[in-house]
Parts: structure tokens; C-alpha cells; sequence
């Protein structure tokens, strides 16, 4: 299917965060486009060749994402006869534990399971590259621990506190880049807090 110019459809009204949130882990085309919006402007025909997928195709679900007001038309560019719209993301993927809890567990694991296949493709990609461990600075830790429920709060507000440091951190470096003209460190930080199965103990 050829891109037309056609303008996408008006936006719908804004539905309930756990709604959205369904639509989005309802694909995964969808939840690679919105990805990628959520990092940068983007056209349906840029989306498809960075994922290689058909155009029309990403174009139907970036239609969707666009009608349940979670990305935004920025741009129209005439291409080869064609107008071609370019998009971003009007809010970060990130919820609050009330919002996670609506979802179902299928859902949620649908949503983390694609964050995870990210996480792993970011990681394999500056590895291969080899610039993963360039910087002497650069932190991987695992943890493996035992706690209570308590601990187990602790450890989550702890994290949710590293991520709001990290986007102010983010804010400040935006600033000072636009200052000075440095074009910036790609990066990707990430925080993780999660149970895991008891390991079986031995008989006796």
C-alpha cells in the first residue's frame, strides 16, 4: 500500500490510561512506533524501514496511536507527488502503579516483555560496535537479594526516584547542549526491580 496524502484522521478524545495502555501492548508494531516516537520525530515510512515492515501497514497502526491522542502530527513533507506526515510522541511510555495495576497480567508482561526485548537490542548493538565498555565510567550491576515485603517497597521507591533524577538530568543536558552546540552521548540507562521464582531447595 503507497502513502497518500490524505491527512490522518481527527484524534479522538483522550481515553483512560489503561486503555491506552491495552492498544499499545495490543501490537507490536504499534508498541515498536510508539517507541521510536517516543524518542524522535518520525514518519510511518521511517518507522517501517527502521523495523522493515510495510508502510501501510505501520501507517495503520500509527493512525491508532494518533486517534487515541498519544502522538501528534507535526509535519507534512511533499515526497514524489505524495505528502508525507511526521509524527511524535505526546507522552513518555512510563505509568503509575495504579495504572499498571488496571492492565492484565497478560497485558503487563506484554509490555514489559517488549521493554526487555529493547533493553537486550541496545545492549547487543553497542556491544557489537564495541563501544559498550569504551567508558571506564559506564555501570552494570545485578543484585540478587532476599527482602520483605517492606524491602521490597523500599527497593521500588528507590528506583522510581533514580528515574525521576534521571530525566531531570536529561532536562539539564538538553540545555546545556543547546548552549554550547555539542551534539551529545547517545545513551540508554536503565532500572530494574523484580521478583523471581524460589529456586527449589535440595531433599534431604
Amino acid at each position: 500500500m503507497k502513502e497518500t496524502n490524505r491527512i490522518p484522521p481527527a484524534k479522538t478524545a483522550a481515553a483512560p490510561m489503561e486503555t491506552t495502555l491495552a492498544a499499545i501492548v495490543a501490537h507490536p508494531t504499534r508498541a515498536r512506533a510508539f517507541t521510536i516516537l517516543n524518542e524522535r520525530t518520525a514518519s510511518p515510512v521511517e518507522i517501517a524501514q527502521e523495523i522493515g515492515k510495510d508502510v501501510g501497514h505501520v501507517g495503520y497502526h500509527v493512525r491508532k496511536l494518533l486517534q487515541l491522542d498519544l502522538i501528534e502530527l507535526v509535519d507534512e513533507r511533499p515526497v514524489r507527488g505524495a505528502v508525507e506526515h511526521f509524527y511524535r510522541a505526546m507522552q513518555r511510555a512510563m505509568v503509575s502503579e495504579e495504572e499498571f495495576a488496571a492492565l492484565s497480567i497478560p497485558e503487563r508482561e506484554g509490555f514489559n516483555r517488549y521493554g526487555m526485548q529493547l533493553l537486550v537490542a541496545d545492549v547487543a548493538r553497542s556491544m557489537d560496535q564495541e563501544v559498550f565498555a569504551a567508558r571506564t565510567n559506564h555501570i552494570i550491576a545485578r543484585t540478587p537479594m532476599v527482602v520483605d515485603e517492606d524491602g521490597f517497597e523500599e527497593l521500588s521507591e528507590l528506583h522510581t526516584e533514580l528515574l525521576e533524577r534521571t530525566l531531570e538530568v536529561q532536562a539539564r543536558s538538553a540545555e546545556r547542549m543547546t548552549k554550547s552546540g555539542e551534539d551529545g552521548i547517545s545513551t540508554v540507562t536503565a532500572s530494574l526491580v523484580f521478583e523471581v521464582p524460589k529456586k527449589n531447595r535440595p531433599v534431604k
